[in-house]
Order: structure tokens, then C-alpha cells, then sequence
């Protein structure tokens, strides 16, 4: 394991290269298989709670056209 200085600086230069594991050097795979990670957990992070918000929108817009149609039809009581 590399110290975290040195990992640090691994992380950054991964960083700037991206996804191309193959500009990265063999001492440096398991940091750049770890950094890919994370990128994936960041990601999967950031779908859920897009997901979250969806749901919640759709529930609000659900309750505002039951409340718009109860709302319709009180108008015929009067």
C-alpha cells in the first residue's frame, strides 16, 4: 500500500487521465481500480437521489390533480 501522499498525488494524475487504465503504470493499478470505484459510487450516489427527486415530484403531481379534482368537484356543490 502506498503511502497517502503518494496516492494522493496517484489520484490526481488519475484524475487527468481519466478512465484510460492503460496510460496508468502496474504500481499504480490498485490505487486507479480504487479511484475508478469511488468514481462509480459517486455516480450511483448521484442516480439515486436524481431517483429520489423523481419520486417525489411525481407523488406531489399526483397530489395536486387528486386536490384540483376534489377542488372541481366541490365547485358543483354550491
Amino acid at each position: 500500500m502506498a503511502e497517502p501522499e503518494v496516492e494522493a498525488a496517484w489520484r490526481a494524475e488519475l484524475e487527468r487521465v481519466g478512465e484510460d487504465r492503460d496510460r496508468v503504470g502496474e504500481t499504480k493499478k490498485q490505487p486507479a481500480f480504487r479511484w475508478l470505484g469511488d468514481q462509480a459510487e459517486v455516480q450511483r450516489l448521484r442516480e439515486e437521489s436524481a431517483h429520489h427527486y423523481v419520486r417525489w415530484t411525481v407523488l406531489a403531481l399526483i397530489a395536486a390533480v387528486i386536490v384540483g379534482l376534489i377542488a372541481f368537484g366541490l365547485t358543483f356543490l354550491h
